[in-house]
């Protein structure tokens, strides 16, 4: 790019535009700035960016339209595109090539062929780099979005791809709805660029959950799945490793850095755990986030994205109480009776079940968790689990279900998802309360446990596997498939489990499969406990169904 015509001998009477986006101080040389030179970069140079607005398309299923996006020329080299692979083959970027070519997930975009081809897209930080077509895989484990804005620029191409499919697919998983202006998780992206530690925990999350969609299954009929792009699971170590070694330098300058970053860090660290298997270093995150949240100033941030966050790790303290043993000796900031109004802010919170019920859910956790030498007697124990088992049937998961209209109206119907899925965690949650409290077996007849388990079948047939609040059936499907006795129903339990898989690719999926393949082996062998969900505690297994 030629200097404009204002720039005098001594140097541009302005910025350049790459310091100018990235707030920086610019020393104006001609023809280019040394700070562009100095980090290898080159520099857009002083005069007017001519940007591609307004092109026509004359080709493809978009021919004659207008493009609404302003296409910035980007750093290095253009992305290639991409060869057609072969079936059980995935080519995505890795840091070691950045200017690999990403693939399609053809629903996710529109888009058609030849060098006029553009997207429109109701994201401005976000254009189609290739001239993608479908690819017979069912499972594509990279998308066509890169990241554009002026903010992450200078970022490689690799990451800001990963970045653009945390955007783009990745955020779906976090909330009910996926509207705009209604998702707080998007807002941490342009914090990723002043954030390193963000940033890769972001990219982990993201690599991971790819790597997991790319895993072709080993049998139409096969609950087990083969290796996928080995460069996704490379990517998502490499990520993963790096903020485990910036995060005790993060803990230690808590008072000197945004606590809501490092929050939400841990808090996608965890995410990377489940995504992977829903086992191993999960919990120790999870009590990290609760000293944290305890030491969290009054926030200088977004406070939905801050409630959101909170209210995620207060789901996942209340979800592991329910099968896992409690430690005796916590004193987190879990332990406050500040949950239940966090929860209450969340109305679009993924897990879409009412806080009152969550409420219900730890305290019954908590009961069962009673030791004998507390002085807590049977009856006692008995008295408390009616009181909660009468709160959770009278819970009004109608009124619960209209809060979504006050959000804006792009999915068919979103109050009758919300309500069948909250009837779910009610009858869920009725199911665990008479198998976490066994003395209520002198209350409540086999016959009542039958009807729920009846009533709960039903409920969660009565949601398609569409439904966006799918994927949060996790937990009623694991309670249920503990609470059956059938060959049958365990059968109906698994295929559903594989459903869930097919919809939201998280590793602690396998986790709960295996763990009821052992809960029920130790029934048939008759060596279980009167409760499973004593059974479970016994066995401490180290897993999150969430």
């Amino acid at each position: 790019m030629a200097p404009s015509a204002d720039i005098q001998s001594g140097g541009a009477d302005k910025p350049c535009h790459n310091c100018r986006r990235r707030r920086l101080r610019c020393d104006r040389s001609v023809p280019q700035c040394s700070k562009c030179a100095a980090r290898g970069i080159e520099c857009l140079g002083y005069g007017q960016l001519f940007l591609w607005t307004g092109a026509v398309a004359s080709r493809g299923k978009l021919a004659g339209q207008k493009s609404s996006a302003a296409l910035y020329p980007a750093p290095g080299p253009p992305p290639r595109r991409r060869r057609r692979q072969a079936s059980g083959s995935v080519a995505t970027p890795s840091e070691a090539d950045d200017s690999e070519t990403v693939a399609d997930f053809g629903a996710d975009v529109v888009s058609c062929h030849g060098d006029d081809d553009f997207v429109v897209s109701s994201d401005t930080q976000l254009v189609c780099p290739t001239s993608p077509s479908h690819l017979e895989y069912e499972y594509e484990a990279s998308t066509p979005w890169m990241l554009m804005d002026p903010i992450f620029q200078d970022m490689k191409y690799s990451q800001r791809q990963y970045l653009a499919y945390f955007s783009s697919r990745l955020c779906r998983d976090f909330v009910a709805y996926d509207i705009p202006e209604h998702n707080p998780f998007r807002n941490l992206l342009p914090l990723t660029q002043a954030h390193p530690l963000l940033r890769q925990v972001i990219i982990a999350a993201s690599a991971a959950h790819m790597y997991n969609r790319a895993r072709p299954w080993l049998g139409p009929d096969s609950l087990d799945r083969g290796d996928g792009p080995k460069h996704l699971l490379v990517d998502a170590l490499v990520a993963k490793q790096q903020v485990l070694q910036m995060m005790p330098s993060a803990l230690r300058s808590i008072n000197s850095i945004d606590g809501d970053v490092l929050l939400a860090s841990v808090l996608f660290l965890i995410n990377v755990e489940l995504i992977e298997s829903g086992k191993q270093n999960w919990k120790a995150h999870l009590d990290g986030a609760g000293r944290i949240m305890s030491l969290l100033p009054v926030s200088t941030m977004d406070a939905s994205l801050r409630n959101y966050i909170m209210s995620d790790c207060f789901v996942y303290y209340i979800l592991e109480s329910t099968f896992r043993p409690s430690a005796r000796d916590s004193r987190s900031f879990f332990d406050s009776h500040q949950g239940l109004s966090i929860l209450e802010k969340t109305a679009n919170s993924y897990y879409c079940c009412p806080p009152e019920l969550l409420e219900i859910m730890l305290t019954a956790a908590q009961l069962s968790n009673t030791m004998p030498e507390e002085s807590i007697s049977s009856d006692m124990l008995t008295t408390a689990g009616v009181t909660l088992f009468n709160r959770a049937q009278n819970i009004d998961v109608i009124a619960w279900a209209r809060e979504v209209e006050t959000l804006p109206s792009i999915y068919n119907d979103p109050a009758l998802s919300r309500f069948r899925v909250a009837s779910g965690h009610r009858l869920g949650t009725c199911l665990y309360i008479l198998h976490a409290i066994p003395s209520l077996e002198t209350v409540y007849s086999d016959e009542m446990v039958d009807m729920l388990l009846e009533e709960l079948q039903q409920t969660l047939i009565s949601i398609p596997d569409d439904d966006p609040n799918y994927k949060a059936t996790a937990w009623i499907t694991f309670v249920f498939g503990a609470s059956v006795k059938t060959t049958e129903m365990k059968e109906w339990v698994i295929d559903r489990i594989k459903r869930l898989m097919l919809e939201s690719p998280w590793g602690f999926l396998y986790a709960a499969r295996d763990a009821l393949h052992k809960l029920w082996g130790l029934q048939a062998e008759g060596k279980g406990n009167r409760s499973w969900v004593q059974s479970l505690r016994d066995l401490d297994m180290d897993f999150l169904v969430v």
